[in-house]
């Protein structure tokens, strides 16, 4: 008979050789490679993809109130008065001032006070007559556009004459164009908060209009343009606050001048002055909607 304590030892002594056992086993089903008890591959869900959309970056416009004023061709309000209440001397400089002048231009600046000539011009005066006392005919339209920096649009000033015989600076022999049209070329270029530089080029549009490559914000684009016959040496540049405009016509002393082609409409009964008048009148970043 196998005494009671030497059966107990045995019992502890088989008990911990299991133990020591079954640890050398889990210990290698964790070592080896491509075992294990525990799956650790635990599969990485992609990013939920958000609600919104990205912004994209919001726009920087600006806002010109362009407005046609039309009066008969001697009203004095027009052709002399206003020149005198506007300042034409801090618009350009001396030299594009004088060329503008001899080619029969007249421009000025007018802050966000304008003078009563000017008013009455746009409408602002209820007085049926003008200060020399006689009822002038009187026409108003406009329009306004949002340009970017760098951005462009065109002022037409005439009306579109079907064939014009037409002496250009710089030419010996005067041109015939066909279906031509006077037009300000405005180009717009943002310098701070409040200020802008609008330049400005006088351009004749003739022809039959056609696909042609076309500067565009990145690259040549093709649209349908007449033939542009640009005046660069005449082209000027005016520095706008917001509220100020430019005021622009011909000079009534220079007749059969090119700025008077621009200006005058002399294929009617009665002869035409036409004013055009820029605002800066806005300056403002649009923020988009949600984008794509």
């Amino acid at each position: 008979m196998i005494p009671k304590t030497t059966e107990f030892a045995r019992r502890k002594v088989r008990r911990q050789f299991r133990y020591v056992l079954a640890f050398a086993i889990l210990y290698v089903q964790l070592t080896l490679p491509g075992c294990s008890i525990v799956d650790t591959s635990v599969e990485q869900s992609s990013p939920k993809s958000s609600l919104l959309s990205p912004l994209s970056p919001g726009i920087d416009a600006v806002q010109l109130d362009i407005v046609y004023v039309e009066r008969d061709e001697k009203d004095p309000l027009l052709a002399q008065m206003l020149w005198g209440e506007i300042d034409q001397v801090g618009t350009v400089d001396l030299q594009t001032r004088s060329r503008l002048r001899d080619a029969g231009f007249r421009v000025g600046l007018v802050g966000m006070s304008p003078p009563r000539s000017l008013q009455r011009l746009l409408g602002f005066s209820n007085d049926p007559t003008d200060s020399a006392g006689t009822s002038r005919h009187s026409e108003l339209a406009g329009r306004s556009v949002l340009l970017r920096s760098g951005g462009d649009t065109e002022i037409q000033t005439s009306v579109v004459y079907p064939e014009l015989t037409i002496q250009l600076p710089g030419e010996d022999e005067p041109r015939t164009l066909l279906t031509a049209r006077f037009v300000l070329r405005a180009q717009l270029e943002r310098l701070q908060d409040g200020w802008v530089n609008l330049h400005l080029t006088p351009e004749i549009h003739h022809g039959q209009s056609q696909l042609r490559p076309v500067a565009g914000a990145a690259n040549w684009e093709l649209k349908g343009t007449q033939e542009v016959l640009s005046m660069n040496d005449l082209q000027f540049t005016v520095a706008l606050n917001v509220g100020e405009m430019v005021v622009l016509s011909a000079d009534s002393e220079t007749e059969e001048s090119l700025g008077d082609q621009f200006f005058v409409n002399r294929d009617v009964q009665r002869p035409q002055r036409r004013m055009i008048v820029v605002r800066l009148s806005d300056m403002r970043k649009i923020e988009p909607l949600y984008t794509d």
